[in-house]
């Protein structure tokens, strides 16, 4: 095993500049591996704004081209690959171009990076792109699943696993962000079970943290999230506007971006929380820090979600937490131990689990406290850093675990 593991990080998603929201865990990841003696290069998708080859924090990235003109270049980034790709006979051959020069600067990269591992995030289309490449170095492989991958994979198993199946079985290491997601897996595949670790998303403790400095909104509720179906967030607004008839002081601030923004603007208005609710553009993470420090309550009532970045985030400053019992949600929120789960789409439910905790603020202190002693063990990226470096070093044939 060499002295120093130089990694190859594959992803379609990683910031692009310094502050972006785009996959900062994924960042935050590569750069804790340097505290192990992995040194990480990452190849990512090009975007407009973003430099084709930079230093990031000691991680050295490479974006590759896929269109001759910035504007162009728009299957990344936004959440919504698989509905553009699948969403005309065009969008399939630009994917198909994009998988191919994806392909091409993977491989330029093991080559002149001298890589000694190579680790994709998201199955689609990182694994897509890995299928190949594997085959033609046959360098220890390592996968890292974070939701939207599993979904697609599901939705489409018949075809998409089929297609990835030797790929998926072949490699060391798989690592998910939840249970939910191994269990989802294992469902598709049997054969999976052993391949796969559950290894949470890594959350940067020396930015989200408990701010004394900024004061507590007792009437504050916030949500961090994106405009689609999945999220949910017409459902989040009917029990905000039952909640507002109880406590006409309650204010609700949504920070997000998607396709579905201008119907929850018009959603808004039929329900008549124009003075009561505020939407915001995505922020970076230090500006997030002071967002979830403020809050009283921080909701996300997704369905089906990986993981649930957004609650974790929030445990770690402190905010007492509210979260939809389905997917990984689960495996953050223990019911009225460390937050109060609701059944999915039940808009009454989810006002009545935010009226309790703006009216119980005995409960609601005892909950933070409790989901931030959590999120400090099991959330923190410098022990999941630690992790994931010994799944890569095992990898090697002469590796001793500690």
């Amino acid at each position: 095993m060499p002295e120093k593991i130089r990694l190859l990080k594959v992803t379609h998603n990683f910031p692009r500049w310094k502050g972006d929201y785009a996959g900062p865990f994924v960042s935050l990841l590569a750069n804790r591996l340097l505290n192990h003696d992995i040194e990480t290069v990452v190849v990512a998708p090009h975007h407009a704004g973003a430099e084709e080859e930079e230093d990031m924090d000691g991680v050295k990235v490479y974006r590759f081209r896929y269109a001759s003109r910035d504007e162009d270049e728009d299957l990344a980034y936004h959440g919504e690959m698989h509905k553009l790709v699948l969403g005309s006979i065009s969008g399939i051959f630009k994917f198909r171009h994009f998988l191919e020069c994806f392909r091409k600067k993977v491989s330029d990269v093991i080559e002149r990076e001298r890589i000694d591992a190579i680790a994709g995030h998201w199955l689609v289309p990182a694994g897509m792109v890995l299928k190949t490449v594997a085959k033609k170095y046959n360098l220890p492989t390592f996968m890292y699943s974070h939701g939207t991958d599993v979904r697609v994979v599901r939705k489409y198993s018949n075809a998409a696993y089929r297609y990835l199946r030797s790929f998926c079985l072949g490699l060391n290491r798989w690592t998910v962000v939840s249970g939910y997601l191994k269990q989802q897996m294992v469902n598709i595949d049997i054969q999976l079970e052993d391949l796969i670790d559950v290894l949470p998303l890594p959350q940067d403790e020396t930015v989200f943290y408990a701010d004394d400095s900024v004061r507590k909104d007792d009437n504050l509720v916030v949500a961090v999230t994106r405009f689609t179906r999945q999220k949910r967030v017409d459902y989040l607004l009917r029990a905000f506007a039952i909640l507002v008839r109880q406590v006409p002081e309650a204010r609700m601030d949504i920070y997000g971006s998607g396709p579905l923004k201008p119907e929850m603007v018009q959603l808004i208005d039929q329900l008549g929380l124009q003075s009561h609710v505020n939407i915001f553009d995505p922020v970076r993470q230090t500006d997030l820090r002071v967002v979830y420090n403020r809050a009283a309550i921080v909701v996300l009532n997704s369905v089906e979600e990986g993981f649930g970045l957004a609650l974790s985030e929030a445990m770690l400053c402190g905010s007492a937490v509210v979260g939809a019992r389905s997917g990984g949600i689960t495996d953050i929120i223990e019911h009225e131990k460390r937050g109060l789960l609701v059944e999915p789409d039940d808009a009454q439910q989810l006002a009545d689990a935010m009226l309790r905790l703006l009216k119980d603020k005995p409960l609601t202190s005892q909950l933070a406290a409790a989901g931030h002693k959590f999120a400090l063990a099991n959330y923190a990226s410098r022990p999941l850093a630690e992790r994931y470096a010994e799944i890569i070093r095992n990898a090697f044939p002469d590796s001793q675990s500690p």
